[in-house]
This record gives structure tokens, C-alpha cells and sequence, in this order.
């Protein structure tokens, strides 16, 4: 368990070189009822904050000490790190339109070959509006607030 927990961490500190300029990085989110729960990385903090959306406001779920007790409410994480099933990374509401933002990795141990959707929800449907062949391209789109967050 230690040898997991350790790679999930060194895996989701490899994504922070993405952010730079950014303060907090998107890296799993679950829905359950009609809330979404967050999980993001910190810049400059071992500890990833995980956050609720419900009726359209975001705030902390809950302050959490240890990488394990993240995992034990939210055993997803331990799966989605090594899938190749899309898996929900995060959410975005712009004006009046809601996005879910996912990931799909191609090959579970390159995270290079992973294809980023977005997907526009309206009324309970969803529908595809981008693909992204990388984390890469997602900069300078309208949608990488969602994974960058300042």
C-alpha cells in the first residue's frame, strides 16, 4: 500500500510541472448524486485539497492530513491513476453553460498519451464540444481553467 500511495503521489507531482503559473491542478473528480467532488493539487503543498460544487457553489469539503484518508473516501483515485477508461478530472461552469472536463489515457504508464474531452452538460444530456490529444493543448483553450486554476 505504501509503494502505491508513494506513486500516486510522484504521479501527481509529475503533472504539476504542467502548472506552473498556477496555484491549484485539477487531477480527479467524482460525481455522486449531484455533487462533484474535486480533488486538486496545491501548488507548493504535499497534501491535495479536495472541494465539493453543489447547487452551483464550490467550497472545501473537507481539511484532510494524510494522503490514505483521501484515498479511503475516495478509492476511484486509486484506479484512475492507472486506467484506460475515461474518468472525470474536473468541471467547469462558465456563464450559463456547465462543462465536465475527462481524461482518457491510451497507454496507463504514459501520461503523454492521454486524450482530454470536454463535454458540455445541459439539461442532464451531455455533448462532446473539444477533444484534446494532450494536457499540452488544453493551454490557451477557454477550458483550461478547469485543470489550471489560479
Amino acid at each position: 500500500m505504501k509503494t502505491f500511495l508513494l506513486t500516486l503521489i510522484i504521479s501527481l507531482f509529475s503533472l504539476n510541472l504542467f502548472s506552473q503559473q498556477a496555484k491549484e491542478m485539477a487531477v480527479y473528480a467524482e460525481k455522486k448524486d449531484n455533487d462533484y467532488y474535486l480533488v486538486r493539487l496545491v501548488k507548493d503543498q504535499s497534501l491535495p485539497k479536495v472541494y465539493v460544487h453543489s447547487n452551483g457553489i464550490t467550497k472545501l469539503y473537507k481539511n484532510y492530513n494524510d494522503l490514505k484518508d483521501i484515498v479511503m473516501d475516495f478509492p476511484g483515485m486509486m484506479e484512475a491513476n492507472h486506467s484506460t477508461k475515461e474518468e472525470l478530472v474536473s468541471i467547469l461552469k462558465k456563464a450559463d453553460h456547465f462543462y465536465e472536463i475527462t481524461s482518457q489515457r491510451k497507454d496507463p504508464k504514459n501520461i503523454e498519451k492521454t486524450i482530454i474531452t470536454v463535454y458540455e452538460v445541459y439539461k442532464g444530456q451531455k455533448r462532446i464540444v473539444e477533444e484534446y490529444g494532450s494536457l499540452y493543448e488544453l493551454f490557451g483553450t477557454p477550458y483550461q481553467e478547469a485543470i489550471f486554476i489560479n
